[in-house]
C-alpha cells in the first residue's frame, strides 16, 4: 500500500492564500461599516463589490468566489502585507527580502489588533483563526524583527520560524536543555538562534551590511546571490564567459554597457531566470544614465 502524501505549500501558494485572507478580513469591516452606519453604499464603496447577496445575518454560499472580485490594488494594507510575505518567507530579490523592520511592524500591528475577528453571519474573520496563512505568516514577519532586534521567542514564533510543531519546538528545546522563562515561555534570543540554524525548515533572514544598502537593487541583488551561491567575482566572470572589466564596472556601480547577452549569461551562471533579469538590469541601468 503506498502512502499519499502532500506537499507543503509553496511560498506563493502561502502569500495567494494570505491575500485572500486579507478579502474576509476587508469584508469583515464592510460589515462593521454597515452595522455602525446602517448604510449598505458606504460599505461596497470601501470594498469596491456588491453586496447585495450578504446579510447582517448570513452569507451568500459563494462568497469565496464573490471576494475574489475585490481589488487589492485599491488598500494600501495589502501591499504592505506583500512586503511582510516577502519577509517572513524570505522570498523575492534582496530587497523584497529584507525591505521590512520595527516601523513596518508596528503599521502591521494596529491593524491586527483593530481589523474585526468577526464578518457577515457572525463568521470568524482570517484574524479569528490562529492558524490561517494570514496570522501565521504576518507573527512570522514580527518574530523575524524580534530576532533581529535580540528579542526572546515564544514557542508559537520558533515553531513557525522553523517551520516544525510548537509540541516539536518544546521536544527540541528540552533535548537540547535550553530553558524557557517567563509566561508565555519565551527563549532568549541568544539561544534562540543558533537552535534555529540547526533546524532544517529555516530560511536565515538575509541582512544587507552598510555599504550594501546603499546601492542600487540591481547590485544588492548580485551580491547576495554571490554571496548565497558562495562564489567569487572571479568564479562568476568565469562561469558566465562574460568581460570581467564589464562584470566589475557592474558590480561597482558603474557606467556599463547593456550588453542583454551578457546579462543573461551572467543570470544563467547564478541560477536565475535570464530574461527576468535582464529587464531588471536593463531597465536600472538605462535609468542610471
Amino acid at each position: 500500500m503506498s502512502r499519499r502524501t502532500t506537499s507543503a505549500p509553496s511560498a506563493d501558494e502561502i502569500v495567494i492564500e494570505v491575500l485572500n485572507d486579507l478579502r474576509s478580513v476587508l469584508l469583515g469591516i464592510a460589515c462593521q461599516i454597515i452595522v455602525t452606519t446602517g448604510e449598505n453604499e458606504q460599505a461596497e464603496a470601501f470594498l469596491g463589490i456588491s453586496l447585495e447577496d450578504f446579510s447582517l445575518g448570513s452569507m451568500p454560499g459563494d462568497v469565496e468566489i464573490q471576494i475574489s472580485n475585490i481589488d487589492l490594488s485599491r488598500f494600501w494594507i495589502s501591499r504592505h502585507i506583500e512586503r511582510a510575505c516577502a519577509f517572513a518567507l524570505q522570498t523575492g530579490t534582496a530587497v523584497e527580502r529584507t525591505a521590512f523592520d520595527e516601523a513596518d511592524w508596528n503599521d502591521l500591528e494596529v491593524f491586527l489588533e483593530g481589523a474585526p475577528r468577526t464578518s457577515f453571519g457572525g463568521e470568524l474573520t482570517a484574524l479569528g483563526h490562529e492558524d490561517s496563512a494570514l496570522r501565521r505568516t504576518l507573527e512570522m514577519a514580527r518574530a523575524r524583527v524580534g530576532l533581529i532586534n535580540g528579542s526572546a521567542l515564544t514557542i508559537r514564533q520558533l515553531s513557525l520560524l522553523a517551520g516544525i510543531g510548537e509540541t516539536a519546538v518544546r521536544t527540541s528545546l528540552s533535548a537540547d536543555g535550553i530553558k524557557t522563562e517567563g509566561k508565555p515561555a519565551r527563549v532568549s534570543a541568544e539561544l534562540a538562534e543558533p537552535w534555529l540554524l540547526r533546524r532544517r525548515g529555516f530560511v536565515r533572514t538575509l541582512q544587507l551590511e552598510d555599504e550594501t544598502e546603499d546601492a542600487s537593487p540591481l547590485i544588492v541583488e548580485l551580491r547576495t546571490l554571490l554571496a548565497e551561491r558562495q562564489m567569487e567575482v572571479e568564479d562568476l566572470i568565469a562561469k558566465a564567459e562574460v568581460d570581467g572589466t564589464w562584470l566589475a564596472g557592474l558590480l561597482s556601480g558603474d557606467s556599463v554597457a547593456c550588453d542583454v547577452e551578457y546579462l543573461c549569461r551572467t543570470a544563467s551562471a547564478l541560477g536565475i531566470d535570464p530574461a527576468a533579469f535582464a529587464g531588471r538590469a536593463v531597465e536600472t541601468l538605462l535609468r542610471a544614465r
